[in-house]
């Protein structure tokens, strides 16, 4: 789970700036915060909802998560870096840091990084009241100066540390570097690397779960959870399902296919999204090397009860968006998992974004530390009846083009927030210049 993250010039980011979900003192809710067990544990917010005008930089938050997450996983990712450029002081260096829970455990996890690699890098195992130093890393012009904690471990495990330090790469990660190379006596950062490729899923706009049918097929229970949430949230689909189709009927070029059916391996399977639609296909080659090619559709009942097969290209955009969540919604039922979505309501009916958050708020259970955060427009969700004040942030732009974030928690409302937002009280609209100004 998410606590803070910390950005300075990166993106519409200039200075240091924080958003936090650590819970507050609000007893409204109860059952959306994963409860502090011990002394010094953290309460943690199960949810975040980010409110901003178009381009006010609410994407920019999640943008920076992935941005710390490639880099944690491997390199500093060059076509992502982009430094706040507002400003005739320009500073090459940007940060982001990531506080979380994995596990039991609380984590900071941070680096500074220019397009040319990482200046600093650091791990501190937090709680409430203390740090402690898991590793500090800065690359001078001697290469990597560390300081560690405790090493748990003889003498050669602590030798094998120290050699792994000296060696990662100015471009890659001290984090992704230990764990190629099977480092030990740092528990610690395979905590926190397991964490950020297993249990952080980030969800963009153009991103898609193109694979919900083949899981069908091969997990039942997915497969029935499928049809579950398909009835739930009414879109006429009634199942998705692979269609088995010939290689004259791809929606994909004669040479691409030709090609594809040439690589094939005996017992081998792959996946091709279309890029001239939303048309997913799957070539499997059996054990004579017959390779059969499927389409995943969806499926619609007519009222005498028989089927009828739909491309995926002929469902609403927000049908298409939908599909992508259902696979989230699961894993948030049955698992611990962190979700940042951008945009959740983007081709969606407001109803729908709405549905899909009570669906998630309706399986919160204590035992499992889940977290959905989104970006979002949909002012209907500002409900306190839903959600909690401190689960809502704004962000806006101010003068010098930089984004700056606020807490709906900082204004204690009392009234009607979605009216209070709407009418500008808490910023975070777009504002409009007179019809009467403009010029031609």
């Amino acid at each position: 789970m998410i606590l803070r993250v910390v950005v300075r010039n990166l993106y519409s980011f200039k200075d240091e700036t924080e958003i936090s979900f650590v819970a507050g003192k609000s007893t409204t809710h109860c059952e959306h915060v994963s409860r502090a067990e011990k002394r010094d544990d953290i309460s943690v917010l199960k949810a975040g909802i980010i409110y901003g005008a178009n381009a006010s930089g609410k994407s920019n938050i999640i943008k920076a998560v992935s941005v710390i997450q490639k880099i944690a996983l491997g390199s500093v990712p060059k076509r992502n870096i982009e430094p706040f450029k507002l400003t005739a002081l320009k500073n090459n260096t940007s940060k982001i840091e990531v506080e979380f829970k994995a596990g039991k455990r609380f984590y900071a996890y941070g680096v500074e990084f220019t397009i040319k690699g990482i200046v600093e890098e650091w791990l501190y195992d937090i709680n409430s009241r203390t740090e402690k130093e898991v590793f500090s890393r800065r690359v001078g012009p001697e290469g990597n100066e560390f300081s560690f904690g405790t090493i748990d471990g003889n003498d050669e495990i602590q030798q094998l540390v120290r050699f792994i330090s000296q060696s990662t790469p100015i471009t890659d990660s001290f984090l992704s570097e230990y764990v190629k190379r099977n480092g030990k006596g740092l528990t610690a950062i395979n905590n926190a690397y397991r964490w950020m490729k297993e249990d952080l899923k980030i969800i963009f706009p153009e991103s898609r779960y193109e694979g919900i049918s083949i899981r069908a097929e091969k997990d039942k229970d997915f497969a029935l959870a499928t049809k579950s949430l398909l009835e739930y949230f009414n879109t006429g689909i009634v199942d998705i399902r692979r269609i088995k189709v010939n290689k004259e009927d791809l929606e994909l070029p004669k040479e691409i296919v030709n090609d594809l059916l040439t690589e094939a391996e005996n017992n081998k399977a792959f996946v091709v999204a279309s890029p001239s639609d939303s048309s997913t296909y799957f070539f499997e080659t059996d054990e004579n090397g017959i390779t059969n090619i499927y389409k995943q559709s969806a499926i619609h009942r007519m009222k005498n009860g028989g089927e009828v097969p739909f491309e995926i290209d002929e469902e609403s955009d927000g049908s298409v968006r939908l599909l992508d969540f259902i696979p989230m919604l699961i894993d948030l039922k049955l698992n611990s998992s962190v979700y940042l979505i951008d945009e959740i309501d983007r081709s969606m009916h407001p109803m729908l974004s709405q549905k899909l958050l009570e669906y998630y708020f309706a399986f919160l259970n204590k035992e499992r530390d889940t977290q959905l955060i989104c970006t979002t427009h949909e002012s209907n969700l500002l409900d306190l009846n839903m959600i909690r004040a401190d689960e809502v942030w704004f962000v806006e732009k101010g003068q010098d083009g930089a984004s700056h974030l606020t807490s709906l928690a900082e204004y204690k409302p009392r009234e009607d927030v979605r009216k209070g937002y709407l009418q500008g009280r808490y910023g975070a609209i777009p504002f409009f210049a007179s019809i009467n100004s403009l010029k031609w």
